[in-house]
């Protein structure tokens, strides 16, 4: 992979403890709780952790057992799941949860998920993924009629576009009345409160979106 060695062990760290994050957070929701939406948000939950873990795999290949093939069918899949859940939603003008700091934006993990698809499919086949990745400009050129540059900077735009508005409402300053509910629900609910935390969640979205940025980078 193209980019200092440590940068990489770096973001590889950080998205495998977003994984263990996201399983804590599937763990601990229960499906009578409404502030979660249900099923809703442990599907859009289990999409982030299978992104971060395949971001895990793109980053440290050596220990990925699983062919290419096996990550893009799965993150085809999920955001397929929630390009359709979406679709319908619109059709039976189903009304949408508020959106919490961080947010389940379902719209994002689509996009996510279309990004990871298209590095792997970007990547040669004949190389691991590390190699492969230090590779890819070499096999976007290589592809005829694409124009792959354009799609890949269209990617970086939108997800640094989405950290620095991300960005802002983290840094924004509640008022009282939000700071006082968000401390007694993360004091009184323990360790379930912190995992729950939508600041907490806001942030892995936010570093999520920059690794994705730099992975992307590391095509051109």
């Amino acid at each position: 992979m193209a980019g200092a060695e440590w940068v990489r062990w770096l973001f590889a760290a950080m998205f495998a403890a977003l994984t263990l994050y996201y399983v804590a957070r599937l763990c601990t929701a229960r499906q009578e709780t409404s502030a979660w939406g249900g099923d809703a948000h442990r599907d859009v939950d289990a999409s982030r952790g299978v992104m971060s873990l395949g971001m895990v795999a793109m980053l440290v290949p050596w220990i990925d057992p699983l062919p290419r093939l096996y990550w893009q069918v799965a993150f085809g899949v999920a955001a397929g799941h929630i390009a359709v859940r979406l679709i319908r939603r619109q059709l039976r003008s189903v009304p949408v949860p508020p959106h919490h700091l961080g947010g389940h934006h379902e719209l994002h993990l689509v996009i996510g998920g279309l990004a990871m698809v298209y590095m792997l499919a970007m990547m040669p086949a004949e190389h691991a993924m590390a190699d492969g990745m230090a590779g890819m400009e070499m096999a976007a050129t290589g592809a005829a009629g694409v124009a792959v540059p354009v799609l890949t900077w269209a990617f970086i735009a939108y997800f640094l576009v989405f950290v620095v508005r991300l960005g802002t409402r983290l840094a924004m300053p509640a008022n009282a009345a939000e700071t006082e509910t968000l401390v007694s629900a993360v004091l009184g609910g323990g360790t379930r409160g912190v995992v729950v935390s939508p600041h907490l969640l806001g942030s892995s979205e936010l570093v999520m979106a920059i690794g994705m940025s730099y992975m992307l980078m590391t095509m051109l």
